[in-house]
Parts: C-alpha cells; sequence; structure tokens
C-alpha cells in the first residue's frame, strides 16, 4: 500500500436541515488502501461517498483527490468554485456501486456498460464494447450482453453495475451496501467478487458495509463512525475483534445480535 495520499477530508461538515451528519470530518485515505466504514443508520457513512460523487456538496471544508480540490480547485493562485468541466474531470476519477444497482432500464446490459466512456471519455465504440464485453466475462456475465436489466436477477444486475464502474477505469472505487437488496446466498457471491476485484487491482477502495465478515477480509482499516464523528478506527483485528471503544462494542453487539 503506497502512503502517498489518494482522498483527504478536511474539516467536512454536512447537514441536512438540522440533522448533521458530518461534523468536521477530517481523514486520510492512502494510495491502494481500502477502507470499510461501518456505523449505525444515519451516521454519515453512505453520505461520504455521495460527497465524492460530486452527488452532494459539503456545507463546508475540502475534499481532496489525487492533489486536486474536488469544489474548489485552485486557479490564479486562489480557490475557486468547480465549474462543470472540473467536476467531470473529478468524477472520472471515481467509479461507484449503488444498493439499488441504478442500471438504466431503457439501456441492453452493453450499452449499460459503454455509455459512460463513449460520452465522458470518448471512447470509440467498437473499443468501448470490447471493453465491456472483456468486463461481462469478468464478473460472469459474458452470455448476458444484449439482455435487458428487467431479464436480470438482482445479483446479477449488481455484477452489471460493478463492471459498469469498472468501465472508467476509475483509481478509486466506492461501494455503498451493495448487497443490501440481495438475499445471503447471492450476495455472498457479489462479496466474493469484489474480494477478487479487491486484491487484484491497484483502486483505493472505500466500503460501507454491514457485512463484518467481508470487512475483516478486504479492509486494510475499519472506521467506525457515529452522529457525523469518526469513534474509533484502526485495523479489522483492532476495531471488529477488540474495540476500544464502548459505543463500538454496542454497536457490533447489535450487528451480531441482528445477524
Amino acid at each position: 500500500m503506497n502512503n502517498d495520499p489518494s482522498i483527504e477530508f478536511i474539516n467536512i461538515r454536512k447537514s441536512y436541515g438540522t440533522n448533521t451528519v458530518l461534523d468536521g470530518l477530517n481523514m486520510t485515505v492512502s494510495a491502494r488502501e481500502h477502507v470499510v466504514i461501518i456505523g449505525p443508520s444515519g451516521s454519515g457513512k453512505s453520505t461520504i461517498l455521495k460527497l465524492l460523487m460530486t452527488l452532494e456538496k459539503p456545507d463546508s471544508g475540502e475534499i481532496i483527490i489525487d492533489g486536486e480540490n474536488l469544489w474548489h480547485p485552485a486557479r490564479g493562485g486562489q480557490n475557486s468554485e468547480a465549474d462543470p468541466a472540473h467536476l467531470r474531470h473529478m468524477r472520472s476519477k471515481v467509479g461507484m456501486v449503488f444498493q439499488h444497482f441504478n442500471l438504466f432500464p431503457h439501456l441492453r446490459v452493453l450499452q449499460n456498460i459503454t455509455e459512460a466512456p463513449v460520452r465522458v471519455l470518448a471512447v470509440p465504440r467498437a473499443e468501448a464494447n470490447q471493453h465491456a464485453r472483456e468486463l461481462l466475462d469478468r464478473v460472469g456475465l459474458a452470455d448476458k450482453y444484449n439482455a435487458w436489466p428487467a431479464e436480470l436477477s438482482g445479483g446479477q444486475k449488481q455484477r452489471v453495475a460493478i463492471a459498469r464502474a469498472l468501465a472508467l477505469q476509475p483509481r478509486i472505487m466506492l461501494f455503498d451496501e451493495i448487497t443490501s437488496a440481495l438475499d445471503p446466498e447471492i450476495a455472498s457471491q457479489v462479496l466474493q467478487l469484489v474480494l477478487d476485484l479487491a486484491r487484484q487491482t491497484d483502486m483505493t477502495m472505500l466500503f460501507v458495509t454491514h457485512q463484518m465478515h467481508f470487512a475483516r477480509q478486504v479492509a486494510d482499516r475499519v472506521v467506525f463512525f457515529d452522529q457525523g464523528k469518526i469513534v474509533e478506527q484502526g485495523t479489522a483485528n483492532q476495531v471488529l475483534e477488540n474495540p476500544a471503544q464502548a459505543r463500538t462494542r454496542e454497536f457490533l453487539s447489535n450487528i451480531l445480535m441482528a445477524s
């Protein structure tokens, strides 16, 4: 793992009305590091990923990705507001797999994967098609390239969503509770696919999950959030097996009882 920072959150604050979901977040993720974010619902976990994808904007603070300011790029020696071109450039660094797949229902599987590379990266259609077929083979769906999303099972849809995120060849991959809509057996298969990707690539990865067994396998670091703040962080063994904070122990106990 390279210790150069890939992502930096600097005093990030984010609220929805009177509900503060991130309260002065300071966190650095190193290049090629795999960070698992855990915590109760409403603790700010998914908001972190949405900020990186520019689906949400922080109320204050800075986010730096590979040395570039996400929302306030430097121009003429001063920070300015990000324009659409800068945001497109920054989004090209980050891929995300969502909880509910978010496939385009009106596009066949191959088109779902090729649309962004062709439109965002200006990849020639034939090249994008070839890469998409390779990715479908990688996720075990080589024969589904011409299917409609409605013809796929939940597990197959999530595999297509993973292939779609990989098609942009991002430096950073985000996974937001990607198995919560799947039954346990299919969820296990999808998590194994993601674990293989984590082991075979050098991408920086952030995972929001309640799957503690998966977290133990994939994480270089586990970060426990509660009420918009980092309560505890460390290796999977430190946080999941021997947590120092009472709130962490309480959360893990509740997770164990619910599983």
